[in-house]
């Protein structure tokens, strides 16, 4: 079976501002009817990239291509296929959320179809009251319901669950996954917290200054980073015996990690028995998620160059 076709296609994609980079030798591609999600600290680039396909800012280097188009010479084109919920929402305090749905999409909906996305979004009961009086929340979901207007082929969404309660965001990440199987809807959506995209996306790019670090899957993610954790009879004498043969080597009070793709425990039992130490007991450590995110990061922050912040 053929792989679905990239509406998204990023190569080698930089941006400077000044002297300094934002983003660097970024490639990512989005396929038709997949998730893929955007993790990374604030400052890692996230939003800048959002720009640059928001045909908003222009590439410095490299190419981007939605739907086969460039955004900054063919945005127009590129909006008639692709809708954008940036954070925080650009919205009209005076409006209700009705009336956004009525004056703002360019093409106009009809009742049926305003009250069918105000309900998808959860703000039926409130349709007729000014954006004024909505929480952050409830402007994020108005928001996305002004991107759903008509339902595009692309929809990008910045930091979606800032400002929802806990229930909010189980409710969004299945209204997301019903609206993707229900219409093929590829997603792109972008977060700082890994924890807000691991049960939605297919895919996901971690970005650190800029530089995109990982693109795969959360088991992916989960195997890179797994480790032997050593039980021994004396962890500081173990630590200097492995640091010196496997790189990433870390301790505790109570034992060494060693990063397991890295290693093999013959080798580790020889670098110990040279130092002395006793392996007394050893077994395969698989990581959480947030704990391989953030072991990640930290392997990459000596080797990747300083960026220019993002936001």
């Amino acid at each position: 079976m053929s792989e679905a076709p990239a509406l998204l296609t990023i190569e080698a994609l930089g941006r400077r501002y000044g002297a300094r980079w934002a983003l660097r030798e970024l490639d990512l591609e989005v396929r038709r009817g997949e998730i893929v999600a955007l993790v990374g600290p604030n400052g890692s680039g996230k939003t800048t990239l959002l720009r640059i396909l928001a045909g908003f800012q222009r590439p410095t280097e490299g190419t981007v291509r939605l739907f086969g188009k460039d955004p900054w010479l063919d945005r127009v084109s590129v909006m008639e296929q692709a809708r954008f919920a940036f954070a925080p929402p650009a919205l009209y305090p005076g409006l209700t959320a009705n009336e956004h749905l009525t004056l703002l999409p360019s093409t106009p909906a009809s009742p049926r179809e305003r009250d069918r996305v105000l309900e998808w979004v959860g703000l039926s009961e409130r349709a007729h009251e000014a954006v004024r009086n909505f929480s952050l929340g409830m402007r994020q979901r108005l928001s996305l319901a002004l991107a759903l207007i008509p339902v595009p082929d692309l929809l990008v969404l910045d930091e979606p669950a800032d400002g929802l309660d806990p229930l909010a965001v189980i409710e969004l990440r299945e209204r997301l996954l019903e609206l993707r199987q229900e219409t093929s809807l590829s997603i792109l959506l972008s977060s700082h917290l890994l924890a807000d995209v691991e049960q939605v996306a297919d895919r996901i790019c971690i970005l650190h200054e800029g530089h995109a670090v990982f693109t795969g899957n959360t088991e992916e993610l989960e195997t890179e980073s797994q480790e032997w954790r050593l039980v021994v009879s004396d962890v500081a004498a173990a630590w200097d015996a492995l640091s010196s043969h496997f790189p990433l080597v870390r301790q505790d009070s109570d034992a060494v990690y060693v990063p397991w793709e890295r290693s093999e425990p013959p080798l580790v039992r020889e670098a110990l028995e040279a130092a002395g130490v006793r392996l007394l007991e050893f077994h395969r450590v698989k990581p959480t998620l947030e704990a391989a995110f953030l072991k990640l990061l930290r392997q990459r922050l000596d080797s990747t160059p300083t960026l220019s912040p993002d936001r």
